[in-house]
């Protein structure tokens, strides 16, 4: 097996890792204060450390992303931090096809291939009940 396979499957697993991060960020918004705060102070560092193996990996700068994100614990920071483990991951994504040659101009295409959209999803605290007339 060769050693560009294995790299490939690793930053495939840490995508998927990133977004798994994401979803537990948006499920930490719909919790109580105390648990919120320390989910999002854990997920806070781990934001950190992700951003700088992203920034390693794709040897580029990225402006306004290293600034610290506010230790507020509002419901829209958990979403906020969601979103930056969501963006991480397509960066990984977005490195991979690159590396792969998927998205490379050949001289046979017609047109620059189409960029997949990014969907947000954001989970909600639970399920609406139905409007009680009674």
């Amino acid at each position: 097996m060769n050693a560009a396979g294995r790299d490939f499957r690793a930053l495939s697993r840490i995508a998927a890792l990133l977004v798994a991060l994401a979803l537990l960020a948006e499920r930490a918004g719909s919790r109580s204060l105390p648990v919120r705060w320390i989910v999002l102070a854990i997920l806070r560092r781990a934001e950190m450390v992700a951003h700088g193996f992203v920034v390693e990996a794709s040897q580029t700068t990225w402006p306004h992303f290293d600034e610290e994100l506010e230790t507020d614990c509002r419901p829209l920071d958990a979403a906020w931090l969601a979103w930056r483990f969501r963006l991480l991951a397509a960066v990984l994504g977005a490195l991979m096809r690159l590396a792969s040659g998927v998205d490379r101009w050949t001289a046979g295409t017609v047109c620059a291939p189409l960029a997949q959209p990014l969907v947000l999803v954001m989970a909600s605290g639970g399920t609406r009940r139905p409007y009680d007339t009674s």
